[in-house]
């Protein structure tokens, strides 16, 4: 009879140990898309995070951000000038993964977007342009397209990656030293 309590206390014990914790629901991985893949092979996000990180004297800097489309994925940064005007034009640096033809193409590029909300609320603006720049610019984050300006494009293949994270590095490297200069 005294090993009863004994046996109850061990099998609460296991119990708890094969219990799913607190506030974790049972996470199902979905399959990763090729183009964030591709992007996380090149250690997009890491590269464009160390720049926004920087205090930069003429532009304020917010991102990164993961944005995506039907075939196409990206990591940006977006940035605008200093000062009360400076909301009127904003710029998006990033990098993509898109389909050209049957290949997956990384493309690095600067676009340039307008401001297109039909008020500007400086305190409201301030607040959140930093989550996100489509509330107040209307655009997704696509990749480049002929009127903005293409950085760098190549092919992606998992051989190349490392030449491909490398470019990227340069990349960001020289834009930081612009806007350093001013």
């Amino acid at each position: 009879m005294p090993d009863q309590p004994d046996d109850r206390y061990q099998d609460i014990l296991e119990r708890i140990a094969t219990r799913r914790p607190f506030a974790r629901a049972h996470q199902q991985k979905k399959p990763a898309r090729p183009h964030d893949q591709a992007l996380d092979l090149l250690n997009a996000f890491d590269t464009w995070s160390d720049l926004v990180l920087r205090e930069y004297s003429r532009i304020l800097c917010h991102g990164p951000k993961t944005v995506r489309g039907a075939a196409w994925s990206g990591v940006v940064i977006w940035y605008h000038s200093r000062g009360y005007h400076g909301y009127q034009q904003l710029r998006i640096l990033g990098v993509w993964a898109h389909y050209v033809a049957d290949d997956i193409v990384v493309s690095a590029g600067i676009r340039e977007l307008p401001y297109r909300a039909p008020v500007f609320d400086p305190g409201a603006f301030r607040h959140n342009i930093t989550g996100g720049f489509q509330l107040y610019y209307q655009d997704k984050g696509q990749p480049p397209g002929a009127a903005d300006h293409l950085l760098f494009r190549a092919n992606f293949t998992g051989k190349d990656r490392l030449k491909l994270r490398e470019k990227l590095r340069a990349i960001a490297d020289q834009w930081r030293q612009q806007q350093a200069r001013g």
